[in-house]
């Protein structure tokens, strides 16, 4: 599965997630970061398009400087931790608690918004929140968004999946980025970044009660129908040829 295939489906989850959650009330709009914090997991596939982004603009020493922060390892990735709840096992937190801002803020909006990552674009509330009020979100809404994380993680699965900084550091040590690394003080900075990352890991199955599975299930087969160079995403996820 090329880099060019992966990518397609990859939008063709964020669009179709955008058209599916887009009747959830939300009060969240553009300057609204209260929420936007470091604690950003995404996969490797994600991390490309947002480097790719920042070349193109030639702004990797901008970025660069944006990378110098110290973040705390996730435990597990969404579907390791599916496979466990799934298999009834006790399993810890999923991710660290919210840190600080997110690197890529500047005077309240998001510098990268384009290719701003699932875990940014699946992110609403139904309340205006802050530091002492937590976001709100539909329990079916937050069922779909873990779906899609799920799906994504699939998608990537065997390369980078964890924090963003940590993710985009961990990529700067290949050919392609390494214009990025050679802006960064510190080689060891990616070094480590690879130790904190986990590997994105295949679909277990999904984590969901039945009455969730019934309204999300329009959503999974509007994007499992959907073709891809002549093939159904779900073919193409199931690793079926022609």
């Amino acid at each position: 599965m090329g880099t060019s295939i992966k990518e397609a489906i990859l939008l063709t989850i964020y669009d179709e997630f955008e058209k599916w959650s887009a009747p959830v009330p939300r009060v969240c709009a553009k300057g609204c970061s209260s929420c936007c914090s470091q604690n950003v997991l995404i996969t490797a596939l994600e991390g490309e398009r947002i480097l790719d982004f920042i070349g193109e603009r030639g702004l990797e020493q901008w970025f660069a400087d944006r990378l110098q922060v110290s973040l705390s390892a996730p435990v597990l990735t969404t579907n390791e931790y599916a496979a466990s709840c799934l298999q009834k096992l006790e399993v810890d937190e999923l991710n660290p608690p919210p840190v600080s801002p997110c690197p890529f803020l500047k005077d309240d909006y998001c510098t990268i918004y384009p290719v701003r990552p699932f875990a940014c674009r699946c992110f609403l509330s139904e309340i205006r929140c802050h530091s002492e009020q937590a976001a709100l979100q539909p329990n079916s809404y937050l069922a779909a968004a873990t779906v899609m994380m799920q799906l994504i993680e699939h998608l990537g699965q065997n390369e980078y999946w964890g924090n963003m900084v940590d993710v985009l550091l961990a990529l700067c040590d290949i050919l392609k980025y390494k214009k990025f690394a050679a802006l960064l003080p510190d080689p060891s900075l990616i070094i480590q970044a690879r130790l904190r990352t986990r590997r994105a890991r295949p679909l277990p199955g999904f984590l969901l009660l039945d009455e969730e599975r019934e309204k999300i299930s329009p959503l999974l087969q509007n994007i499992f129908s959907s073709r891809i160079d002549g093939r159904s995403i779900e073919d193409i996820l199931n690793g079926k040829v022609q």
